[in-house]
This record gives C-alpha cells, sequence and structure tokens, in this order.
C-alpha cells in the first residue's frame, strides 16, 4: 500500500461525522484533481521523500505529473527516484514533466533532452513570472488535470522579497486550481519567520506537517484539510518500499 503514513479516513456514524483510522484508505484519495497542499517541516525530514511517493502514486493511478524543482538537478531527482523504486525516465514525455529552476540559477549547464524527453527551464530564481508560465506550460503539455509538486518554495526567499513570493503563490495556486488541477508546495521549516509561515499556510487548502521527535524518529500528520474531515494525529512516517 503506498504511503503507510496516509490512512486518514472518515465515515458518517449515528452522531454525525466521525474520524476513524483505516487501513483500507491511502491519503492519496483524500487529495482531489482541483486543491492546493503545503508540506511543511525541518530540512533533511522527508518532503522530498514524500514528494516522490505521491509522485508513484499518482502515475501508477494513470494520473500526469509536473515536478518543479528548485534544489536539485533533474538528473539528481532520477537517482533518487530510483533509489526508491521509481523510474522516472520512463515516463518522462506524455506522464511526467521537469519545471528546472535549478540548473540555471546554480550556474549550472542546462542537460540536453533527449527525444521524447521536454524539460522546461526557468532563466533563473527571480525570474517569477517565467516559472509560473513554465508551469501552465507544462501542463498544456501533459493536459489537465495536472498533478504539480513545487520543491521548494523556501528556495525562492532566497532570491525574492517576501510580498513578491506571496503575490507569486496566491496567483500561482489560484491559477493551477482553476485551471490545470492539483499542486503541492514544500516549505522547509524554520528558515521562514512565524509571519510568512502562516501566510503560505493560509494561502492552501491543507497543511500535512513532518517532523522528527525527540528520537530522531519521523512523524507525519495531516493539520488540516479543507473540505476533508481528518484527525489531526502524528503516525509513524515510513514510505510505500521502506526508507531509502
Amino acid at each position: 500500500m503506498p504511503l503507510n503514513t496516509r490512512t486518514w479516513a472518515w465515515s458518517a456514524g449515528m452522531t454525525g461525522t466521525r474520524l476513524m483510522e483505516r487501513n483500507t484508505v491511502d491519503f492519496e484519495t483524500l487529495l482531489p484533481e482541483h486543491y492546493s497542499l503545503l508540506v511543511s517541516g525541518p530540512p533533511g525530514v522527508g518532503k522530498f521523500e514524500w514528494f516522490l511517493d505521491l509522485t508513484r502514486t499518482f502515475l501508477e493511478k494513470g494520473e500526469r505529473v509536473a515536478f518543479v524543482t528548485l534544489d536539485l538537478h533533474p538528473d539528481e531527482i532520477r537517482k533518487r527516484a530510483a533509489a526508491q523504486g521509481l523510474e522516472l525516465e520512463a515516463r518522462e514525455g506524455a506522464g511526467f514533466l521537469f519545471i528546472d529552476g535549478f540548473s540555471t540559477g546554480a550556474s549550472e549547464r542546462p542537460e540536453p533532452t533527449p527525444s521524447g524527453r521536454k524539460v522546461y527551464t526557468v532563466s533563473s530564481y527571480s525570474n517569477l513570472e517565467g516559472l509560473g508560465m513554465a508551469i501552465s506550460k507544462a501542463a498544456a503539455d501533459l493536459r489537465p488535470p495536472v498533478r504539480v509538486l513545487f520543491y521548494s518554495v523556501s528556495t525562492l526567499f532566497l532570491h525574492n522579497s517576501a510580498a513578491a513570493i506571496a503575490k507569486f503563490f496566491q496567483i500561482v495556486t489560484n491559477r493551477v486550481k482553476t485551471n490545470i488541477g492539483f499542486i503541492s508546495y514544500a516549505m522547509h521549516e524554520g528558515v521562514h519567520d512565524i509571519l510568512t509561515a502562516n501566510l503560505l499556510r493560509s494561502l492552501v487548502d491543507g497543511v500535512v506537517e513532518i517532523r522528527f521527535t525527540e528520537s530522531m524518529e519521523r512523524e507525519i500528520r495531516p493539520h488540516h484539510l479543507r473540505g476533508i474531515p481528518v484527525a489531526a494525529r502524528w503516525q509513524p512516517f515510513a514510505l510505500a518500499g521502506g526508507d531509502p
């Protein structure tokens, strides 16, 4: 079962809606096609691996995925996905596309694109308009509805003002939900002031949190998911194929 941390569900009981846990319902089935999500946690806690597991789940269901990368080169993501049992190269083209904001921003040469593989490259971290356009173009190529995974919004704050990012975040989120489908952003906890973090949390439909415990185990919970009754309980974090 993909991501055995994703076992939150609800049912209607005699006294109304009650929250319950059930192993037959996976977390991704609770995420509508048109929805926005923020995944928050400290660096290194597993947000990226969680995104890869979501990617696997969406692709196996026949859905299309656009992966925005600002923190890692696409080839590094392919390697790390393969370590989790997900061969992205075989999916690229019709079902999966990269939007690469890392290579030019890191002064790396954008990778060549073999036949059948297309990567949308953004000129710089500060080119927010170009990044938004690249998301729209990639989604048009894949044909909506598309699941957009954005790793990570925190990187933008190193190169843009908080006000500019808030405007970009709101515009892109609304555009994706209206015309494209689903978008999920990763946010590195502890690198933003509380007002900025709360602003981003307020602009999405749901928030998922991942944390380290005192013994350095990892836990995950849905803090809230608008329109989806869930229990905000911490549960052990584990990936479908085991931790990489």
